[in-house]
């Protein structure tokens, strides 16, 4: 004997369960849910973001403070310092001491901002891979639509935008105020290119730093491991380049991807040499070729983790 259908029932039924009209399309970003739900468990611990970034933060103020007083300075000091200055001679030595001295600051921070950029990708990137494996959830993963290219994007671009953080979104802000405070946006209009130039920098290395980590995390067994792995990986290479360096000459400090970022960034935003004087050209295929060696251990890996699943 069957039940009787509530009429009530049924016309609740058919107002919530609709039938379905429209096109289903497959996204082209399949890895950015991934990468937003990384970003936001990671996010949620306080305690890592504040002891991160909060050296970043205040460097990137003193930083911009110090060049909005340049510009300042120039203003009222530089024209009397250069014979009089109220001539084009003088006009345009005013602007190139101006333009030096704010990329020698832009310079200068993006140096010192690479190890934090190392720290943040090794504690947000260290057990991305490694406890994926450990839980079982990378079975998860790839029962859903998600291809292994997609898994790796979306690790990848986790590990990134904490990196970012610390080098690119500092130095953007830097040259924002140094576009503001320059009489007449004359930074932007004169020094436009330090913007790209800047960005090229921090994408460097921050893939760099990046698949490095992940190269760590997709070997070790624990995050803790990883962590290690990394941070021990680029310390090691760091003092390896300095001792060669100092014993062999000033091209073998190329061994280590932290001093090609110093070359790189005195090339890159066309400031005044300094030590160590490594070819551009080798420092930018040192650390290009690193994250490419990174990235190709990453996928193998990561192949054998869907092989498994």
């Amino acid at each position: 004997m069957t039940n009787p259908v509530n009429p009530m029932q049924a016309s609740t039924d058919a107002q919530v369960y609709r039938a379905f009209s429209g096109e289903l399309v497959a996204s082209p970003l399949r890895f950015w849910p991934l990468v937003a739900a990384g970003v936001r468990a990671a996010a949620k611990k306080k305690l890592a973001l504040l002891l991160i970034y909060a050296i970043p933060c205040i460097a990137a103020i003193v930083f911009s403070f110090v060049v909005y007083l340049r510009y300042a300075a120039s203003e009222s000091v530089l024209p009397g310092a250069v014979g009089g200055g109220q001539g084009l001679v003088g006009m345009v030595a005013k602007r190139a001491v101006e333009s030096l001295e704010v990329r020698n600051q832009i310079a200068e921070f993006c140096i010192q901002m690479r190890y934090f950029a190392m720290v943040a990708a090794v504690w947000y990137g260290g057990g991305l891979l490694s406890e994926d494996r450990r839980r079982g959830a990378h079975l998860l993963y790839f029962s859903r639509p998600m291809t292994r290219l997609d898994y790796l994007l979306g690790k990848f671009f986790t590990v990134a935008f904490f990196a970012a953080c610390a080098v690119l979104v500092p130095g953007l802000l830097i040259c924002l105020v140094a576009t503001f405070s320059s009489p007449n946006f004359a930074f932007l209009k004169n020094e436009w290119a330090l913007i790209p130039r800047t960005i090229a920098y921090a994408v460097i290395w921050v893939t760099t730093v990046s698949a490095v980590t992940l190269a760590a995390s997709s070997l070790a067994p624990k995050r803790t491991y990883a962590m290690a792995g990394a941070f021990g990986f680029f310390m090691f290479l760091h003092a390896m380049g300095g001792i060669v360096g100092h014993v062999r000459g000033d091209a073998f400090f190329a061994i280590s991807p932290m001093w090609d970022m110093t070359r790189l960034a005195r090339w890159l935003l066309q400031t005044e040499e300094s030590w160590p004087r490594i070819d551009p050209f080798l420092a930018l295929g040192v650390v290009l070729g690193l994250a490419a060696i990174s990235i190709a251990i990453t996928v193998r890996r990561i192949r054998g983790l869907e092989v498994v699943g």
